[in-house]
């Protein structure tokens, strides 16, 4: 099963008390499903959880009669397809006007008085989500978004999640408007944007699995920061090591090592005697007293003083 199944089917589990929210939910069941008009309205979907519930809610609200149809797919047996619809053309014309809508209207937008209060908004994008929506499974991308062919439409969804967002949490979400092939996609890609509306409309399992990830997420790129760091750091350590060897051999090769002050000498004898080891480890193994940047400068001074020394 899909996170954006789990999601679903989480939401399709929340309870409705009130008359006010079964209504907000079933509007927004019926604005953003397949077809809504006076006369036709049709859902469909492979959600069986999200059949019955756009079935029971439009029934109880609207008092319509509501078919359910199921069809089995080509792709497996135990895949199905459910269609949702008013088979009468008198209930559908009822529960048009009922949430009050008329075939005057231009375009489709949505009637905010059905939806006047923060919990009945919630409700309404809940019912919006089960049958407009999906989500991708965090662990690949954080992305949640709501599908419909009208342009006005998806305008005024943005609206109610931006100002339903602000009340619930005093942050309006990010959400934006996309266009694939015709249809008007309105979607959120914050990850904390993602988790409030999903509380929001119901699905706190959902939200704290999303936050969840994120945590995961966020302590591995710490942790391969931290690596990388480490490995980068062993690098440029290895670098310096090799080359303040070669230059203490070529010193010695030429005779001048012996020339050097003590300080010097015992500088060079640490480190060829201590190839690998880094300028921490080597001030730890000397013998007498001496702070990191002293035996740096003492063996960035033999470095120097190879390198003045011509190859021929």
């Amino acid at each position: 099963m899909s996170f954006s199944s789990e999601v679903k089917r989480e939401l399709c589990k929340v309870h409705v008390k009130m008359k006010e929210l079964e209504k907000a939910e079933a509007y927004g069941l019926l604005l953003f499903c397949r077809k809504f008009a006076s006369d036709e309205i049709c859902f469909r979907t492979e959600s069986g959880s999200s059949a019955q519930r756009f079935s029971q809610l439009t029934a109880v609200t609207t008092g319509a009669i509501v078919e359910i149809r199921k069809t089995l797919t080509a792709r497996k047996s135990s895949d199905a397809l459910y269609t949702v619809l008013i088979p009468s053309k008198d209930d559908c014309e009822h529960v048009f006007s009922y949430f009050g809508h008329d075939v005057t209207q231009p375009s489709l937008r949505i009637n905010m008085g059905n939806i006047e209060f923060e919990p009945c908004a919630a409700a309404f994008l809940r019912g919006a989500f089960l049958v407009c929506g999906s989500i991708t499974d965090p662990q690949t991308e954080y992305r949640l978004e709501f599908n419909t062919v009208h342009k006005i439409l998806s305008e005024d969804l943005c609206r109610v999640i931006r100002e339903t967002t602000e009340l619930a949490g005093g942050k309006a979400a990010s959400v934006k408007i996309a266009n694939r092939r015709g249809a008007f996609v309105v979607y959120l890609k914050d990850s904390e944007d993602i988790a409030d509306l999903l509380t929001l409309m119901g699905a706190g399992g959902a939200s704290m699995n999303v936050m969840q990830v994120k945590i995961e997420k966020s302590l591995e790129n710490s942790l391969n920061r931290k690596i990388n760091s480490q490995i980068a750091n062993a690098d440029k350590s290895a670098s310096a090591s090799a080359k303040q060897v070669r230059a203490i051999q070529k010193l010695a090769d030429c005779g001048v090592l012996n020339t050097l002050s003590p300080e010097l000498q015992a500088a060079a004898r640490l480190r060829l005697d201590h190839h690998v080891a880094s300028l921490k480890e080597l001030v730890e193994l000397s013998d007498v007293p001496i702070s990191r940047s002293g035996l740096n400068h003492r063996l960035a001074k033999l470095v120097e003083l190879a390198g003045g020394i011509s190859d021929e």
